[in-house]
């Protein structure tokens, strides 16, 4: 039970793909660590949250107390933020400050567009949200609620070298020349420099409440990428190059591009992730798909 653990440096909501980089990197840096799952399997606490649930608090005495309160999946209403951080702080152990509890909620960077792309095709972390969704309520509740113990991190594109590997999901982002015509801009993070955020943000909680972009701090052209890349299990010796190399020159010659990549003018949107690499002191280790 809760009252009975001892306290701990990062409680991860949902250990999934995002949670387990956080888990070892936090082994890794000696950083005390527990995770849940829904069904507590390889070693995490059983929790499934359930936002319609506001009475029956029993699986939150599991949870330890932990400083940092990490939220890995979307919260999806003001009720549903109020349920889980209300539930948490109830039933924290006597002798337990909850007001001292920090929370990081992960988002995404698909909200964050630039005001006019013609203008300036960029945007960073004070650039309006636009497109809201029940995920955004969620977030911004959790910064009204507490406003200087909680941080948003709108994450990009997550990838690694294996199971989000860009390249396993080409045949699905280029089936066709149109496909591809259709491709601009992307920004990448990788789970590792995910971990290190979050472990930033836990160790210099100051300097991280609000929303934050966490990218690679590239912005990558669709069309560079698809020119030279070889799709996950694709032969070139035996199968040849692959169609959407060509697709993609014929398609620089159709709009007068003469050089890849394309600039962030040219695509249209760029995410600027810097501020928060340049605040925390760091920078991302991995930089290149």
């Amino acid at each position: 039970m809760g009252e009975t653990q001892q306290p701990i440096d990062i409680l991860v909501l949902g250990k999934g793909w995002t949670g387990t980089y956080i888990v070892d990197q936090c082994t890794k840096e000696q950083v005390s660590v527990a995770a849940t799952t829904r069904d507590g399997r390889d070693g995490t606490i059983a929790f499934a949250f359930d936002p319609s649930n506001t009475d029956d608090a029993s699986q939150y005495y599991n949870l330890p107390t932990a400083t940092t309160f990490l939220i890995t999946f979307p919260v999806t209403s003001e009720n549903a933020i109020e349920t889980l951080i209300g539930m948490y702080r109830k039933t924290r152990p006597e002798g337990v400050n909850p007001d001292k509890i920090r929370y990081i909620l992960l988002g995404t960077t698909g909200n964050y567009s630039p005001v006019d792309a013609s203008v300036d095709p960029w945007c960073d972390r004070h650039t309006p949200l636009t497109n809201l969704t029940d995920r955004n309520k969620g977030e911004s509740h959790l910064l009204k609620l507490y406003p200087q113990t909680s941080t948003i991190l709108h994450l990009s594109g997550l990838y690694n070298e294996t199971t989000r590997n860009p390249r396993n999901f080409i045949s699905r982002i280029a089936p066709t020349k149109a496909a591809v015509e259709s491709r601009k801009s992307v920004h990448y993070i990788h789970g590792v420099d995910v971990a290190r955020a979050v472990l930033a943000v836990h160790r210099n909680f100051q300097r991280g409440e609000g929303r934050w972009i966490i990218t690679n701090m590239r912005v990558y052209d669709w069309w560079d990428f698809l020119s030279t890349a070889v799709p996950t299990g694709w032969d070139v010796e035996k199968q040849g190059d692959p169609e959407m190399w060509g697709w993609v020159l014929e398609l620089m010659g159709e709009s007068g591009v003469k050089g890849l990549p394309r600039s962030v003018e040219q695509l249209g949107k760029g995410v600027c992730g810097r501020e928060f690499w340049e605040v925390h002191g760091l920078v991302p280790y991995y930089s290149r798909l």
